[in-house]
C-alpha cells in the first residue's frame, strides 16, 4: 500500500474497501503479512542513526493500514487475529509521548467497535478506558497550568503552547497540532461509544459514569457524611466543560461557546476533521455534560454553557432505551461515513 494511499477523494473510500475487502479475503496470506509488518515495526528498537519522528510516523502509518483492512472487512471477519491485533495496540501504547502513534490507535478502537461483535472485546475495554482517561487527564493538566500560567502572568499569554520535559529528556507541547489531534480522536471514540445502542456496548455501560453525568446525577455536588465535608466525583466532560468555558473567555478569538450542537440520539456529535484549539471542542463537552441529565426534561446548550429549555426538544424517556430506539441502519451508515473521511488525509476528503 503506497504511503499516498490516503490522499484520495472521499467518493474513492467504499471503492477502495471493496477492493481492499476482495484482496484480503481471495489472498489468505495478505493480512497475516500486514500484521507480521506491524510487529516487526513494533519489535524493532530504535537506532542510534535513524529519524524517531520518522520511525513513528512509519509505525502509525501501519497501524492505520491494519484499521482500515479491517474496516473493510464484513463483522467478526478477523475475530480470531483479535489477540493479536491487541497485543500490537498495546506495544504501541507503551511508547510515552507519541501522540500521532497514539491517534492512530483510537482511530483503531472505533473500528473494533463497528467491526467486532461485543463479546469479543471484554478484554480490550479495560485498555481502552484507561487510555481514554489518560488523553482527558493531559487535556484537564494543560487547561490548569494554562490558567495557572493566566492567573500569574495576565491574559496576555493564555493559550500558548504549554511545554513539560518528561523524564525521558523529551520536551512536550501539549498544545501543539499532533496533540491536538490526539484530543480530537479520543473526543471522537467517546462520541461513537455514547451514538452506539447500550447493548452494543455492554461493557463501557460499566465504564460512561466516569465520562458523563447519569440521570440524578449531581455532578460533583458538596456533600457531608459522617461530619466530613467530601466533593464527589466529576465526571470528565464535566470538568473539561468547565475549563474550557474559562479558558474561552480569557480568549474570545477562540471562543467557540456560541455554537450549539443538535444532540440526536445514534448520531455523532463530532463531524470535524481537525481543530486548531482545544475550545473548538467545547460545545461537545457542553452537550455532554448537559443533555444526559434527566433533572432537566429538554435541553439545548446555550452561550454560556448553561442549559436552555425547550420545549419537546428532547423526549422525557429514558435516554439509553431512545438510544436503541433511535439507532438504525441509517444512523449506521452515517457513523461509518465519518470513519472513512478520519482516514483520509490531506485536503481531499470532499
Amino acid at each position: 500500500m503506497d504511503h499516498n494511499f490516503f490522499q484520495m477523494d472521499g467518493s474513492c473510500v467504499s471503492h477502495w474497501r471493496a477492493i481492499m475487502d476482495h484482496l484480503m479475503t481471495h489472498d489468505k496470506t495478505t493480512f497475516r503479512d500486514l500484521m507480521t509488518r506491524v510487529a516487526v515495526a513494533q519489535s524493532s528498537s530504535l537506532s542510534l542513526f535513524t529519524n524517531r519522528d520518522a520511525e513513528l510516523e512509519q509505525r502509525a502509518m501501519l497501524l492505520k493500514r491494519l484499521a482500515f483492512a479491517i474496516f473493510s472487512s464484513e463483522i467478526d471477519q478477523y475475530q480470531k487475529f483479535l489477540p493479536d491485533i491487541q497485543e500490537r495496540l498495546v506495544d504501541s501504547l507503551r511508547l510515552p509521548q507519541v501522540p500521532t502513534l497514539h491517534s492512530q490507535v483510537f482511530l483503531f478502537f472505533r473500528v473494533l467497535l463497528l467491526r467486532m461483535s461485543p463479546q469479543h472485546l471484554t478484554s480490550l475495554w479495560p485498555t481502552m478506558i484507561t487510555e481514554l482517561v489518560q488523553v482527558f487527564l493531559l487535556m484537564e493538566q494543560e487547561l490548569t497550568a494554562d490558567e495557572d500560567i493566566t492567573r500569574t502572568s495576565g491574559p496576555s499569554v493564555a493559550g500558548l503552547e504549554t511545554t513539560y520535559t518528561g523524564g525521558n529528556g523529551f520536551s512536550t507541547s501539549y498544545n501543539s497540532q499532533r496533540w491536538l489531534n490526539l484530543y480530537l480522536s479520543a473526543c471522537k471514540f467517546l462520541d461513537l461509544a455514547l451514538a452506539l445502542p447500550s447493548d452494543n456496548l455492554p461493557q463501557f455501560q460499566m465504564y460512561r459514569w466516569a465520562f458523563i453525568p447519569e440521570a440524578s446525577d449531581d455532578s460533583g455536588l458538596e456533600v457531608r457524611r459522617q461530619g466530613t465535608h467530601q466533593r464527589e466525583f466529576k465526571p470528565y466532560v464535566v470538568r473539561l466543560a468547565k475549563l474550557l468555558r474559562k479558558r474561552a473567555k480569557k480568549n474570545p478569538e477562540e471562543d467557540c461557546s456560541g455554537r450549539i450542537l443538535d444532540w440526536d440520539p445514534g448520531h455523532l456529535l463530532l463531524t470535524i476533521s481537525t481543530i486548531r484549539s482545544m475550545e473548538q471542542l467545547l460545545p461537545f463537552f457542553n452537550v455532554l455534560s448537559q443533555v444526559f441529565n434527566s433533572k432537566v426534561t429538554s435541553r439545548c446548550v446555550g452561550d454560556s454553557g448553561s442549559p436552555v429549555l425547550y420545549q419537546n426538544s428532547y423526549p422525557n424517556k429514558d435516554i439509553k432505551l431512545e438510544n436503541q430506539k433511535m439507532f438504525s441502519s441509517k444512523a449506521r451508515q452515517k457513523i461509518e461515513e465519518m470513519l472513512e473521511r478520519d482516514f483520509l488525509e490531506g485536503v481531499l476528503k470532499s
